[in-house]
């Protein structure tokens, strides 16, 4: 445990000291001044621009870099003559990228939080289950590829597909804040299991299992690949 906290510790210096750390965190005022001089926004709609169109994307590139570091410098090939376990990088990795992103996406609610309430974070809250399912997206086709670029196509492919493919999944459509059924499940007024609502329960599930087969195929892959 030791040694997992240190190098939590080496790889976030690194992250505070990269060129690309400063690019993603200079995103966060740029898409503030973008979102204040677009117009007039509801609460659930203001939620679905930042937390279902803005952040999935913004999570893709932070996989991507994590993996990055290790992968494109060759310095996996290195790792895994040594006798570790494969799976614990990929989760290490992915856990690196959840701590970073989530630390990011925090500082940008506080705020929001504050000024426009706790919708919010439940808004927030209610779409993990979509980043969930990105993540494996992004790691599966990052081991596919054998090289970030890789998992950062996939990402962008998932990403597309959740902007423009409503038609297409319906119920498992992936943006659900801009519904005014979904808005009143997310603030309490409505309640998850209700039958008219047991489509969106459905739906966060899919999502959720979707990054969990993602995993593990991506942990079967780096298995295989490094056996």
């Amino acid at each position: 445990m030791r040694g997992f906290s240190i190098r939590v510790r080496l790889f976030l210096k690194l992250w505070c000291t990269s060129f690309y750390s400063l690019l993603t965190i200079i995103l966060i005022p740029i898409i503030g001044i973008i979102i204040y001089n677009s117009g007039t926004y509801t609460i659930d709609d203001l939620s679905s621009l930042i937390y279902e169109k803005t952040a999935t994307i913004w999570f893709v590139f932070i996989i991507q870099w994590c993996f990055s570091v290790d992968l494109d410098s060759k310095f996996f090939n290195q790792l895994i003559t040594y006798p570790v376990s494969k799976w614990r990088f990929l989760l290490e990795r992915t856990l690196f990228s959840i701590i970073i992103f989530f630390s990011l996406a925090i500082i940008i609610s506080l705020p929001l939080g504050f000024i426009l309430g706790n919708f919010v974070w439940k808004g927030f809250v209610f779409t993990i289950p979509v980043y969930l399912a990105l993540g494996g997206f992004v790691i599966l086709g990052t081991m596919i590829g054998k090289h970030s670029l890789g998992g950062l196509i996939a990402g962008i492919l998932f990403w597309m597909m959740i902007l423009f493919g409503g038609a297409l999944l319906r119920e498992l459509n992936a943006i659900l804040l801009i519904y005014g059924s979904v808005e009143r499940v997310v603030s309490g007024e409505s309640r998850f299991f209700l039958a008219e609502n047991r489509w969106i329960l459905i739906n966060r599930l899919f999502y959720i299992g979707l990054g969990v087969i993602c995993t593990i195929g991506a942990i079967f892959k780096i298995n295989r690949k490094s056996a």
